[in-house]
């Protein structure tokens, strides 16, 4: 009896020919199939692959601006204060992140950003509130980056 081969020759000649009830005989099987292991990528070269694109897709990542004087600043047309824009900041990095990676502060402008973020509202269960915050932080950091060098 071989044990190394995945054919019928593994099995008794007595038991491999009998039918089994109910079930069709699928035909002879293929011994190149059988025996022959999947050819593809190894291992460890997949592995690397998977980590550059993660690298490469998080290269232009930077995180969410701290609450600085600029940014307050900026925040005056809304009319909101530091304690705002650290809850809307915090809620941005947690609520946001929990579907999707966090886009750029810069990649919307401060008119986008409302629209956006109401959008992603119902989605996120956010409240009128949460949502207030989270669209004063992201306007006024995106017009903060954008004026800065």
């Amino acid at each position: 009896m071989n044990t190394g081969s995945c054919s019928r020759d593994r099995w008794p000649r007595s038991f491999a020919s009998q039918p089994v009830a109910g079930v069709a005989d699928p035909g002879p099987r293929s011994s190149i199939a059988a025996a022959t292991v999947v050819s593809g990528p190894s291992c460890p070269l997949l592995a690397l692959a998977i980590i550059l694109l993660f690298v490469v897709s998080c290269a232009d990542y930077a995180p969410p601006p701290a609450i600085s004087p600029a940014l307050i600043a900026s925040a005056h047309l809304d009319h909101a204060d530091a304690s705002q824009l650290s809850r809307g900041r915090a809620l941005f990095v947690s609520r946001c992140l929990e579907c999707h990676t966090l886009p750029s502060v810069t990649k919307h402008s401060p008119g986008e950003w409302p629209h956006l973020v109401g959008r992603m509202a119902a989605r996120a269960n956010l409240s009128a509130s949460e949502q207030e915050a989270i669209t004063v932080y992201l306007r006024a950091a995106s017009s903060t980056t954008t004026l800065s060098p």
